[in-house]
């Protein structure tokens, strides 16, 4: 039985090596890198020390190879990672411009990263203390929606949490029909873990302060929303309870940092710490993540991230 789950796409990253150059143009690229939310949160959990695995599915080839070999050697439980005969590996390719912004062009609809197996029989997760979810998994279709939720249901009859990045994309801004996908895994969340304004773009409402009371409303009691290098703030029944700063670090790839802070959020939650301890700690590892270039070089172990907390 592993401490903590996490179900979706598992892609490798390949990147420009230089900003400001466009998909559209030759020019060098870096990679591959193992990426995909889902993946990056849990390599950040494993790497804290919480027994861990993901459900997801990768091609035979060597971009599948990559993905697996990095989770597997970083602890992470892979045995529900399937490997597709019919289709490749998931990719993203992705440019960064100098003020920080990113362009993304995935090849995932029509790849391995899709086809996860549904049904499964989910025993094996009986007894698991957290189960993550991130809302670009919930976009890819119906079965592994229904695997999702199928999950959920076992986790919590099974006593443990939820917690869920609603990960929205600016693609899917225009179009509310994700509300229905997000809605029965929202109902069963226990801690939310949105960034910037996506509180408002789930509810509807002008501002953070009515949203998150909107949520509460809605059965949703925990809402840590992250912020970036301004850190993130805590919202309890409705109502801000916390705000903590970010640390200060030289950025190099902001890929993946949201999702290793909700790794944090998570580890903080499961060691029982307060909840400033555990935002401080989550901002430590979100911040840290961004220092090497790839979603997952930046994750620390436990021992670097609070030695790197003593000393700012």
């Amino acid at each position: 039985m592993e401490h903590v789950y996490t179900i979706g796409e598992l892609l490798v990253e390949i990147m420009r090596t230089e900003t400001n150059v466009p998909l559209s143009e030759p020019a060098m690229f870096a990679g591959p890198y193992p990426s995909g939310a889902p993946a990056i949160f849990i390599d950040a959990v494993a790497k804290l020390g919480l027994s861990c695995g993901i459900i997801g599915a990768v091609g035979q080839d060597a971009f599948g190879r990559c993905l697996t070999d990095r989770l597997m050697k970083d602890g992470i439980q892979c045995a529900h990672v399937y490997r597709s005969d019919a289709k490749t590996t998931g990719m993203a390719f992705v440019t960064y411009s100098d003020d920080g912004s990113r362009d993304f062009l995935f090849h995932m609809n029509d790849s391995a990263a899709v086809e996860i197996p549904w049904p499964i029989d989910l025993q094996f997760m009986q007894g698991t203390k957290a189960l993550h979810l991130s809302g670009t998994s919930l976009t890819i279709n119906d079965s592994i929606r229904e695997l999702c939720n199928e999950a959920v249901r076992v986790v919590k009859r099974g006593g443990g949490i939820v917690t869920f990045d609603p990960n929205l994309r600016p693609e899917l801004a225009l179009d509310r029909k994700w509300i229905g996908w997000y809605g029965p895994v929202l109902q069963h969340t226990d801690i939310l873990l949105p960034s910037g304004d996506e509180v408002e773009r789930l509810t509807g409402c002008p501002n953070v302060e009515e949203g998150t009371q909107r949520l509460f409303e809605q059965g949703i009691s925990l809402v840590v929303r992250k912020m970036g290098e301004h850190g993130c703030e805590l919202y309890q029944n409705g109502v801000r309870s916390e705000a903590v700063p970010g640390f200060s670090v030289h950025c190099v790839d902001p890929t993946g940092a949201g999702d290793c802070f909700n790794a944090g959020v998570v580890y903080g939650y499961l060691q029982g710490w307060t909840w400033k301890e555990t935002l401080r700690f989550a901002n430590a590892v979100g911040a840290l993540s961004t220092t090497a270039l790839g979603p997952m070089e930046g994750t620390r172990d436990l021992e670097t991230i609070l030695e790197f907390m003593n000393r700012t």
